[in-house]
């Protein structure tokens, strides 16, 4: 393997022979990478601007070169300017954007769109297409805090014991006019609704006479709305527990609630879903690949995280994704047009009357989450550019999301409108950005 001159002395760190050498052995052992990189044999160069170590200012040394086929890594080394003609892909970058890449940001199809990766050769739909074997090439990248979080992983399967050294409610008592305990407040007065109660004969009845289309497109939104209330769920609770072991009562108390909610809307759709539709749809074969993208994986990894970096940082990109994008762009847009649809035609009046119940309690979880998000960036405000970085990327997973939507019919049932969707969520997302102070 060539790697060009070397330097008198050896040099260790990023970006170095010995860092070379093990990341692609970290690559060759990644099944993860294995799988998704199956399809994806290209060379590519990643240019390096502005280096710092001694071994990429040698002369005809631009970056690193690496030739991937078939989810294994053939050859990793310096590249030379005339590897450029062989190249398939050729990125170019600050060192320090490299190094941000490795360490926190995994994903250089992110980067690209946000100009701070440059795309000097390839194309960007194969990039978006392969996007997450990118991201399985970068995370098998090393770097020293990975590296120690594995050596814990492998020498310590134990955890601290937990103690109590005092309560609040004994220490100065809970303060009752937080924000957090005024929407608990809210929460006993308007959150009080049973699922159950709501009557769904005439739902039942309208359910009959509605043409297939129109059957496809409620059975279409219903499959999304069901899958997105169990996701968050099932992973609200590793933020609760960041919050307990932080000590912060009143936000617990609130977030007790919160959960509570969640599960009532469960519970809402799957009861109508085996009281008026009768049956259990595929609900699968209308989760698109984005749709997938958020509830399958950035939504679960954002809150199991916690479980492992409760840190601010990890506390504001779990709230950024599921308050900020799933509660307060996604499912606020879907309920408002799914609701709209119904009250225009005055149909199905006990799904309409769920929805409402929904909004209400999803009002008080997005307010829960400006809070915590600003609390944390008022705290830290160095994270403000992650923060806008994150929404960034999660907007435009949300505007795709939609237009996955709409992609199975050439006609869309009772005159709804992508337009419509794409703005009122584009709305709904301003109006959060204004709230928090930032922009993206």
């Amino acid at each position: 393997m060539w790697f060009g001159k070397k330097s008198k002395e050896k040099e260790t760190g990023y970006f170095s022979e010995d860092w070379l050498i093990q990341w692609k052995e970290n690559i060759n052992s990644s099944k993860n990478y294995a799988n998704q990189g199956k399809s994806w044999n290209a060379p590519i160069i990643l240019k390096i601007t502005s280096p710092t170590g001694s071994f990429l200012k040698e002369e005809n040394i631009t970056g690193i070169f690496l030739d991937l086929k078939y989810g294994k890594c053939e050859e990793i080394r310096y590249s030379k300017k005339e590897d450029e003609v062989k190249s398939d892909v050729i990125l170019k970058a600050k060192e320090e954007t490299w190094i941000r890449l490795i360490e926190k940001d995994r994903d250089p199809t992110k980067l690209i769109m946000l100009g701070k990766i440059k795309l000097e050769k390839g194309s960007l739909v194969m990039l978006s297409i392969q996007r997450k074997a990118a991201i399985e090439l970068i995370k098998a990248a090393p770097s020293s805090s990975r590296m120690q979080v594995s050596d814990k992983d492998e020498t310590s399967q134990t955890r601290e014991k937990k103690s109590h050294k005092s309560f609040k409610t004994t220490q100065g008592g809970i303060n009752h006019n937080s924000f957090p305990m005024k929407l608990f407040q809210k929460a006993k007065q308007f959150g009080i609704w049973n699922p159950s109660d709501i009557n769904l004969s005439t739902d039942a009845e309208q359910w009959t006479k509605l043409t297939q289309d129109e059957k496809e497109i409620i059975l279409h939104l219903t499959s999304l709305f069901i899958t997105g209330e169990e996701a968050v769920t099932s992973d609200l609770l590793p933020l609760m527990k960041v919050i307990s072991n932080e000590g912060r009562l009143e936000e617990e108390i609130f977030l007790t609630s919160f959960l509570w909610e969640e599960a009532k809307h469960v519970e809402f759709f799957s009861l109508y879903q085996q009281e008026v539709f009768k049956k259990l749809p595929d609900a699968k074969k209308f989760h698109g690949p984005f749709y997938k993208t958020i509830f399958y994986e950035k939504l679960p990894d954002a809150l199991s995280n916690l479980d492992r970096d409760p840190s601010p940082l990890s506390q504001l990109k779990a709230s950024i994704t599921y308050n900020m994008i799933v509660e307060g762009t996604l499912a606020e847009t879907g309920y408002a047009a799914f609701y709209n649809m119904l009250e225009d035609k005055d149909l199905l009046p006990g799904l309409r009357e769920g929805l409402n119940k929904l909004k209400q309690d999803e009002s008080r979880h997005i307010a829960f989450g400006l809070y915590l998000i600003n609390r944390i960036l008022d705290e830290n405000p160095e994270y403000k550019e992650t923060a806008e970085d994150l929404l960034t990327t999660l907007l435009n997973d949300t505007t795709n999301i939609i237009h996955e939507i709409f992609e199975p019919y050439d006609v869309i049932p009772f005159n709804l409108e992508k337009e419509w969707f794409l703005n009122y969520a584009i709305k709904q997302f301003q109006l959060r950005i204004d709230k928090l102070g930032i922009s993206v």
